[in-house]
């Protein structure tokens, strides 16, 4: 992103198989816009961090900041950078939200647009990686402003996301992917990961994904049955991903018990 484009990303310095490079914050707002909203903060004790988001919002005031869900990579700095900012943090969830003095903060709630200068920013709730995910779709005035989905971890900028079983569900999760495979001029601003062309195609990827995993969980259910055994989420991890993802055994356990969930809701099992 050029320092001209009305968002700006500061990627943290919290690199993890789960995180990939890190955490990425984002700055809504032209420069000569006199207010900006802050995307996810991002952890907490990441003192470099918020002193980097510092630099980028410069005399420019902070409207609000918002998260797109609970996690603590995403949330740890809230109350950090809402002192520091002098703003509210909002989120889906109350429990996300802090106001400023006696003045409260409120919920984000679906269909909510935010407006910053000729910017406009629609929450969308998209629940699955988390019941309180949010998406927010940022649409402008000008000719040339790109409309941008920051997606959080809904949809990542490589790899595919992990449902937080059994908060987020996968019924949710696909239903929350078909939504967002309509935003076909958007480009994707992921909360981790490089930035991806469209929204819509990474939406279409991750759903032909989801659904291509599900096939693949059926017929091992399928296989064990007619040899008289039963795969609980711990074999089922296994033999889906066995090494190959680098990722603990117990994330790996998480992810086949969402797809084992899955069917079970859909009465499959």
């Amino acid at each position: 992103m050029s320092e001209s484009s009305p968002v700006q990303r500061i990627t943290c310095d919290n690199p993890s198989p789960m995180t990939l490079q890190g955490t990425n914050t984002y700055v809504l707002g032209g420069d000569q816009a006199q207010e900006v909203v802050i995307i996810d903060p991002g952890p907490a004790d990441h003192p470099v961090h918020l002193a980097q988001v510092r630099a980028v919002v410069g005399s420019r005031r902070v409207a609000q900041i918002l998260v797109t869900h609970r996690h603590a990579d995403h949330t740890g700095a809230a109350a950090s950078f809402g002192e520091a900012f002098a703003a509210p943090v909002r989120g889906h969830s109350p429990d996300q939200c802090l106001g400023r003095g006696e003045q409260p903060a409120a919920a984000l709630s679906d269909g909510e647009t935010i407006e910053l200068g000729g910017l406009r920013l629609r929450v969308l709730h998209t629940p699955g990686h988390t019941s309180d995910s949010v998406c927010f779709w940022l649409t402008g005035d000008a000719e040339d402003d790109e409309p941008a989905m920051f997606t959080g971890d809904t949809i990542l900028g490589e790899g595919t996301t992990m449902l937080d079983h059994p908060d987020g569900t996968l019924t949710d999760y696909l239903q929350s992917l078909e939504r967002l495979s309509e935003y076909a001029h958007a480009r994707l601003l992921p909360a981790h990961g490089p930035a991806q062309p469209s929204a819509a195609e990474a939406a279409q990827r991750y759903l032909a994904h989801r659904l291509e995993r599900l096939d693949q969980v059926r017929e091992l259910l399928r296989t064990a049955d007619d040899e008289g055994a039963t795969l609980d989420a711990t074999a089922l991890g296994e033999l889906i991903y066995g090494q190959r993802s680098g990722l603990p055994a117990g994330i790996t356990t998480k992810i086949a018990a969402a797809q084992l969930q899955h069917l079970v809701h859909l009465g499959e099992r």
